[in-house]
């Protein structure tokens, strides 16, 4: 069978940022909850593939923010998969207002990690013989290597975090989340003040845990986008690359 899951929120006030607008960590939030529940009806939760010594990861995700709900609004939010290969399966989403207005979506591009040598692992069949629904026009695939991930990569600011302990999930890594947070933090007060994302592209390239240091970079690349870096502070190795657009706050 084919599931597309449906879930309505009413946007409650630490939902929302300083101007009343939904948080964007708020908002990956619900979809990552809608995503849960939709592998379950699958049988493909984080249990399903917990008994099996797997688990889920990440790799790419694009959201675009059209109109920003704001605080008591209820929302309409849908998730499904759309395709299934031998290494990845894609999930897209879709939020909607009560008159159907189309507020914001989200492609993404997950693997399966074997936990034990949390390395990548082929899609197992129970995987890969689920139907996607047929109904929805799926959004265009996500590039495995976007541009922006060999781009000149100029650092105008850099901080550093050490990962906490309620930044962690079930699958015993930093909740991908929890980067976009910092990334976020990480923009001038102005950018914060004046403009909000607009849509926002992430490469998320290895894991990271708890009490790791992380490196938060952000470079200017034009009038209207960020780059983003974080890394192991130690190492330099790469953890997640971004790119942010940002216009005018309504």
């Amino acid at each position: 069978m084919a599931f597309i899951q449906t879930d309505t929120f009413t946007l409650h006030g630490y939902e929302c940022d300083a101007f009343g607008r939904i948080s964007i960590p708020a908002l990956m939030n619900q979809m990552q909850e809608s995503a849960n529940r939709n592998a379950l009806d699958y049988g493909i939760g984080i249990a399903d593939l917990a008994s099996q010594g797997l688990g889920w990861m990440l790799m790419r995700f694009r959201l675009r923010v059209h109109h920003y709900p704001r605080y008591g609004q209820t929302i309409r939010l849908m998730t499904y998969p759309t395709a299934v290969e031998k290494y990845f399966i894609y999930r897209d989403f879709q939020v909607r207002a009560e008159d159907d207005t189309l507020l914001a979506d989200a492609s993404s591009t997950w693997l399966v990690f074997s936990t034990e040598k949390r390395t990548m692992v082929p899609m197992p069949d129970f995987i890969r013989s689920l139907n996607p629904p047929s109904g929805p026009e799926p959004l265009p695939k996500l590039l495995s290597k976007p541009d922006f991930q060999t781009a000149t990569f100029t650092s105008d600011l850099e901080k550093q975090v050490e990962v906490g302990w309620l930044s962690i999930d079930q699958n015993q890594h930093v909740n991908n989340v929890a980067y976009v947070g910092w990334l976020l933090e990480s923009v001038t007060d102005s950018w914060l003040q004046t403009r909000e994302l607009a849509e926002i592209d992430l490469v998320y390239r290895t894991e990271s845990h708890w009490r790791d240091q992380l490196r938060i970079e952000l470079a200017t690349e034009t009038s209207d986008t960020l780059l983003h870096r974080i890394s192991q502070y130690e190492s330099g190795k790469e953890v997640l690359l971004a790119r942010s657009r940002w216009r005018d706050s309504e």
